[in-house]
């Protein structure tokens, strides 16, 4: 069995400040006995929602605040800081490249071991295109608790990410994430946006028989309203822990990563891969024209 504890996290654009979060709520994860504790999408410095006029501050924001992996100092304090206390976290921030002015929206995983690896976010939306450049790879981990597969917010709206990572050999599917309810609507049980987030993350656990964990802002930042609903779901799709809509908290489960995956491949896991036809997919492949172009 492993613990494993999704953060609804609260934001802020003070790196100091949230670097104390974070510290304090591996502390609380670490005493609950999880192993794995899971962040939002850029959680180090904030998420800059493209809402107000303050924008274009909020980028520059981003690029002066980023930092290299694994070698930047808030960046090592949490890593420092999850060795110590024998877990597994991923968090999301701001990464410098390697050419002066390139930063990438990146999910970190670091363990008892140091750090593990980086992901670095493949899907950028038009407005995010003005911060950061796109990631190309899709790497998976191992770990003492699984094989961990991580994605960034807008990826987990293609089916390719989470069946690429699985097809890899993932157990476990991250997703650091920045979900704003829809603009005007406060309501959180009429918002399109929370009702879309709640299905992606069970879809995408469901068709692929894995585990799927996100992990959300939760209240404002940034002029921007986040939904929470971190949460943790089986293989089978079903929500075992959540957060629900709230501005901070901690979903905490005890699973079994490696059972749960076994439970549903006697019905439904094993033939969803085995069954594919990757043959008959010829404009998702290229291989001809797609007859709609965004």
């Amino acid at each position: 069995m492993t613990i494993i504890a999704t953060v609804a996290f609260e934001g802020s654009y003070d790196v100091e400040i949230s670097t104390r979060r974070h510290l304090s709520c591996m502390d609380e994860a670490a005493g609950k006995g999880a192993e794995l504790v899971v962040f939002p999408e850029t959680s180090l410095q904030g998420y800059p929602p493209d809402v107000d006029k303050v924008y274009p501050e909020r980028i520059r924001n981003a690029f002066r605040s980023a930092e290299p992996v694994p070698g930047g100092p808030h960046v090592r304090q949490i890593v420092e800081h999850a060795r110590k206390l024998g877990i597994y976290v991923v968090f999301g921030l701001h990464e410098t490249g390697n050419s002066p002015g390139v930063i990438y929206n990146t999910a970190v995983l670091t363990g008892p071991e140091g750090f593990v690896g980086k992901y670095r976010k493949v899907h950028v939306g038009i407005t995010e295109q003005l911060t950061w450049r796109k990631g190309d790879d899709w790497p998976v981990f191992e770990t003492r608790i699984g094989r961990i597969g991580m994605l960034i917010c807008y990826d987990k709206m293609w089916p390719e990410s989470t069946r690429e990572l699985t097809l890899r050999g993932a157990d476990i599917l991250v997703m650091p994430t920045a979900w704003p309810m829809m603009v005007n609507e406060k309501d959180p049980e009429t918002n399109i946006m929370v009702d879309l987030y709640r299905m992606f993350d069970r879809i995408r656990a469901a068709e692929n028989g894995r585990w799927f964990i996100s992990s959300n802002f939760g209240g404002e930042l940034g002029g921007a309203q986040f939904v929470g609903l971190s949460q943790i779901v089986d293989p089978w799709g079903r929500v075992v822990a959540t957060t629900g809509t709230v501005d901070k908290g901690m979903a905490v489960a005890d699973v079994d990563i490696h059972g749960g995956i076994e439970d549903v491949q006697t019905f439904q896991g094993a033939r969803l891969i085995r069954d594919r036809r990757p043959d008959t997919y010829r404009a998702s492949s290229g291989e001809i024209p797609a007859a709609i172009d965004g």
